[in-house]
């Protein structure tokens, strides 16, 4: 008969167990809500409702409700455009209802758009502002994958893979030749890749040709400007950004493919649909397919049941390839995972330090960055370690010069982006009998009869491992402001990008493969680009009788690139030591090639902001293009744009409505 005491410490193990139980039950649930605008309490269309720090998004319909799964401790943001974000902490509700504000404050933000400055609320084209703060919201290697999502009418593709630059399209493909947006990068032309992100102060996307003309032919994609984050008057200040994490590969069967005797029944099933006999060098003769214990023996590639001689044993070679190779693999009865054996969790992390600082003479800020992204697939990842100088000195009230410098190291061999050639599309062509290794350690592989020609992708990775892919690039411009006549502003600014790449592979000879390579291989390739662009402005702003503002641009800007590559390759190396992996240590099939690039660009451009009353808006913009890229028949091309708005909240039927 059970005590007292058992009967207790029972009665604490089921209420423990209950305890447990719920935390599960009730770790991930749904919650539900309206939002709606504070002021009238019409329901909100589209908001987003995000669970912060996460991708897990919703959006309301058009009674303004929502449902999302949320963690037990979720933080949910919601927000959109004209009103303020709200952020509430979940605290164990299922029910959640937000009332937004409408904010006007953000029509007066002052955006950096073409060569100039405006109002948000002044500006006729179609300018996106992202928001900086929930761009970050989502660790990545590179500015360009944080923007998907950000910005309506920008769409981001990218592999996935640390380091690979993305294909960005704004409102689409626009033409049949190059269609990615020109970035800018504080006044020069750049790229987003290797930005730093908490360096980033602001960003607008210029969508149509009233907004992007003033770029000319290179803005006919759209523009990307980015400012980066300069000191401000005040006492030294030194901030240090962080994070540290972790990158999940899909779980379960990602690609859904059948297992070993899924395999096998499926070969028997397409053999007897066509009509041809239930027969395979893997799978035997007969009714049904019968999974062989291994799947070669030397020579012999067919199935084989039953032991392998100690004979047999004796002849393994997978090293010396004069005496033969002779390989002895067993069959994966269950199914190799291919996609778990070469992706798995990987880390990610970021330190920003940053000192800035200055009084009503100068500004400064200095930035040092390191981040270290490990690919999800096996042998991947990317290294950056990068620094910022930014600084502004205040000649006299009238005259100001600065300069922006931004230089980065990087560490980034990737794999290629062949559909068929690459690792990760072998890891669903490869048969699921065939295991990684074969009995002695050694990669197996299609070298057994009837399983196709596919490659072991973790050979492929392992073999990779000593692969470099190194870079360094200096990016920036220097500047001096001059402010006369009262109204009159003129701009010179010099800058540009500078940048040196060395990228190696060595191939080596396979022995597992139905196709292998029947030589080792090495090639190498390095290169130097360089581009300068020459900006100078004048621009007038000026505001008569009160109610007509004019705000007028003048400008001229050279652009000029250039770069040079070379490189080669060579098979036939007497051994696969990294020390020996050099050109010269080949033996045959030598290769090489070298390239060289130049261009230019000559732009005359003006723009004319025009407000009478703060109320009917006019923007005229005309850029000339001369180009080395064009024909010598039609070297030059004129760009205009015209574009009108109407503040209606001006006119006086309006003056009531909220």
């Amino acid at each position: 008969m059970p005590t007292k005491i058992n009967l207790l410490v029972r009665s604490y193990l089921l209420a423990l167990f209950l305890v447990f139980f719920s935390f599960n039950v009730f770790a991930q649930k749904a919650v539900t809500g309206k939002v709606t605008n504070k002021a009238n309490g019409q329901p909100i269309a589209g908001a987003t409702v995000q669970v912060k720090g996460t991708t897990v998004i919703s959006l309301t319909n058009n009674e303004g409700v929502y449902t999302i799964n949320v963690g037990a401790k979720a933080v949910l943001v919601v927000t959109v455009v004209g009103f303020e974000a709200v952020e509430q902490p979940v605290s164990g509700k299922s029910e959640f209802n937000f009332a937004l504000v409408e904010t006007t404050s953000q029509l007066n933000e002052v955006l950096v758009t073409g060569y100039s400055a405006q109002r948000k609320k002044d500006i006729t084209g179609s300018v996106s502002v992202v928001n900086v703060k929930d761009l970050k919201a989502v660790p990545a290697g590179s500015p360009e994958q944080m923007l998907q999502g950000r910005a309506s009418g920008l769409n981001v593709i990218t592999s996935g893979q640390p380091g690979s630059g993305s294909n960005i399209r704004i409102r689409g493909i626009t033409s049949f030749g190059n269609v990615d947006p020109l970035v800018i990068v504080d006044g020069v032309q750049g790229s987003l890749t290797n930005l730093n992100a908490s360096e980033i102060e602001s960003i607008q996307v210029l969508k149509d040709a009233g907004a992007a003309s003033i770029y000319g032919v290179r803005g006919a994609n759209g523009v990307i400007v980015v400012t980066t984050k300069k000191g401000k008057s005040g006492r030294a200040t030194v901030t240090y950004d962080a994070y540290i994490g972790t990158q999940r590969p899909a779980s379960g069967n990602a690609f859904n493919l059948l297992g070993t005797q899924g395999m096998a029944d499926l070969t028997w099933l397409a053999l007897k649909n066509s009509g041809q006999p239930t027969t395979h060098p893997q799978y035997g003769s007969g009714a049904t397919p019968i999974i062989p214990d291994y799947i070669m023996n030397g020579p012999s590639g067919a199935g084989i049941t039953g032991t392998i001689s100690a004979a047999d044993l004796a002849k393994y070679n997978v090293s010396d390839f004069n005496k033969g190779i002779y390989q002895i693999t067993a069959a994966n009865k269950v199914g190799t995972d291919w996609f778990h054996e070469i992706f798995r969790p990987a880390s990610i992390q970021s330190h920003t330090v940053t000192a800035s600082g200055g009084n009503e003479k100068n500004t400064y800020l200095f930035s040092l960055n390191y981040f270290n992204q490990q690919g999800t697939l096996m042998g991947t990842y990317l290294k950056r370690y990068s620094a910022r100088v930014n600084t502004t000195y205040n000649i006299n009230k009238n005259i100001r010069v600065g300069e922006n410098l931004y230089i980065f190291n990087r560490d980034n061999p990737q794999i290629g982006n062949q559909s068929e050639g690459n690792e990760i599309s072998m890891s669903y062509r490869q048969q699921p009998i065939i295991p990684v290794f074969d009995i002695n350690g050694g990669f197996a592989g299609t070298a057994a009869k009837g399983l196709g020609n596919a490659q072991n992708p973790v050979a492929m990775r392992m073999r990779a491992n000593d692969n470099k892919g190194n870079s360094w690039d200096i990016q920036g411009n220097m500047f001096a402001e001059v402010d006369f006549a009262d109204h009159f502003t003129a701009r010179t600014s010099f800058g540009g990008t500078m940048s040196n790449f060395y990228y190696y592979n060595y191939g080596f000879r396979t022995y597992e493969n139905a196709e292998n390579n029947g030589s080792n291989s090495f090639s190498e390739n390095a290169g130097y680009n360089r581009q300068w662009t020459w900006t100078n402005t004048v621009k007038y702003s000026n505001v008569f009788a009160g109610k007509h503002a004019v705000t007028a641009l003048a400008g001229v800007e050279a652009v000029e690139a250039y770069g040079r590559g070379v490189g080669g390759g060579a098979l036939g190396f007497f051994t696969d030591n990294p020390n020996y992996r050099t050109l010269s240590g080949g033996s045959s099939g030598f290769t090489n090639y070298s390239y060289a690039y130049q261009n230019s660009l000559f732009s005359l451009f003006g723009k004319v902001d025009y407000a009478y009353n703060d109320k009917y808006l006019l923007g005229v913009t005309v850029r000339r293009d001369g180009s080395s890229r064009f024909g010598p028949e039609k070297r030059y091309g004129v760009f205009p744009s015209f574009a009108l708005g109407w503040r209606i909240s001006r006119e006086n039927f309006m003056k009531n409505i909220s």
